[in-house]
């Protein structure tokens, strides 16, 4: 970011997820920093964020705590906006698994009729203490606090359609998604080659989100196997990644190739 910087090569948004410094077994990274440095660490990351980010830009930042610490995302937040100057826009949750039980899905629903059902990945927790964590957060921060934004771009139609028109903003079938998330990861079988891949459609809502604008760039600063990458690819817009593993870089380019031909 100090190369991109001293080059003046400003980007649009930022999508990432950092190490979560809950003792994650990545090849080049030791993950389990004190809470005080880790937190450190990542503020000084922001600070190089905020460095190459235009003044209209956004950066979506994919974090999550761990049930015995539940505030640290939180403390980031605080820490990126009190001590680096961002504003917190949005604060986006991203569900990976959820359950429902009948009589809370409608009538209107064709699941209405049955058992309750979960839906997504779950991962269960085993502890008498905390429960299952089935969720993370998407922090979006910009510069100004107000960047316009392309909602309707990830936007939803109306389970009531007696809406459109009734709403003077709903002149189309179509509504805010909102900031609740639902987005489960891919069913495999095989090993991961990577120990927190987010899926693609994450880092390519918030992109449409933001609003995709022609020549626009794209940056992840910490890249792994590269899934920003085939969101940009996906996307048709440019894209710049960096990651400090030989082998998760590798893998990404591997990955990028194979996407680019399919």
């Amino acid at each position: 970011m100090d190369k991109m910087s001293s080059q003046n090569r400003l980007v649009d948004v930022v999508v990432t997820s950092p190490p979560y410094n809950i003792n994650k077994d990545y090849r080049s990274y030791d993950d389990n920093k004190k809470r005080d440095v880790y937190l450190t660490w990542l503020e000084d990351v922001g600070k190089k964020i905020k460095s190459v980010m235009k003044d209209d830009g956004s950066f979506f930042l994919n974090i999550s705590g761990r049930p015995s610490d539940p505030k640290l995302p939180f403390d980031l937040a605080i820490s990126l906006t009190e001590n680096i100057g961002f504003k917190l826009q949005n604060t986006i949750h991203w569900i990976k698994s959820v359950s429902f039980d009948p009589e809370d899905i409608g009538r209107n629903n064709r699941l209405h009729n049955c058992d309750n059902i979960s839906i997504g990945h779950f991962k269960p927790i085993v502890s008498t203490r905390y429960l299952s964590d089935l969720h993370e957060y998407i922090f979006h921060f910009t510069k100004i606090g107000n960047v316009k934004l392309n909602k309707l771009q990830i936007g939803v139609t109306y389970q009531d359609k007696t809406n459109i028109g009734r709403w003077k903003t709903a002149t189309e079938d179509r509504r805010d998604r909102g900031n609740v998330w639902f987005i489960p990861y891919p069913t495999i079988q095989e090993a991961r080659p990577h120990p927190a891949v987010f899926p693609i459609k994450l880092p390519v809502r918030c992109i449409q989100l933001h609003g995709i604008k022609m020549n626009m760039l794209v940056y992840d600063p910490f890249m792994g196997i590269g899934s920003t990458a085939l969101a940009c690819i996906h996307l048709k817009v440019n894209y710049i990644g960096t990651e400090i593993d030989s082998q998760y870089n590798r893998i990404a380019k591997q990955r990028i190739s194979r996407y680019m031909v399919t």
